[in-house]
């Protein structure tokens, strides 16, 4: 039995904190994730832009339900709009899952200008970051950042950082 990766680990810890459903823009990256949520019961639903996956995780946790999202951060500028003048108005908090680009090891030069801005636009619009970027930091930022979105109902991006792939 090999040990799981912290792809499955994060997983794992979002179903156990509460995380009902979610909603996803395939991504290579995320891809590993959202296996391993479909192998916790909760198989993420497959949109075509990051703003239906804010729009439809708004609809769920304005029912009650505790949805998450996951998306690249080149998508996030498409989703602002709809983080703006539904989520945050209404107080309808939920984790995101932030796959990061045009940060350390981006070789892709279209990457970079989003990749700089991800965590500045949500500081802009009062959302507080949660960085992932040790596997050893999986439960904790999981936990803290499930708890953020349901009980003080703000959004609850965590940032997988690129630590998390690099090896030395």
């Amino acid at each position: 039995m090999s040990t799981p990766g912290w792809q499955e680990e994060l997983a794992r810890a979002l179903v156990r904190c509460g995380v009902e459903a979610a909603a996803w823009v395939p991504d290579k990256r995320l891809d590993p994730i959202a296996a391993a949520l479909a192998a916790e019961g909760c198989a993420p639903r497959t949109l075509t832009r990051e703003e239906e996956c804010i729009g439809w995780a708004a609809g769920y946790r304005a029912a009650g339900g505790l949805p998450l999202v996951l998306l690249q951060c080149s998508g996030l500028g498409n989703s602002l709009n709809a983080i703006g003048s539904l989520a945050l108005p209404y107080g309808l908090g939920f984790p995101l899952v932030v796959s990061m680009r045009g940060v350390l090891g981006e070789r892709n030069p279209a990457q970079m200008a989003l990749g700089r801005t991800t965590t500045g636009m949500l500081g802009l619009l009062g959302i507080q970051t949660f960085p992932l970027r040790r596997p050893d930091e999986v439960g904790v930022v999981a936990r803290g950042a499930v708890d953020v979105a349901a009980g003080a109902r703000e959004l609850a991006p965590i940032i997988l950082e690129p630590e998390l792939d690099l090896t030395p």
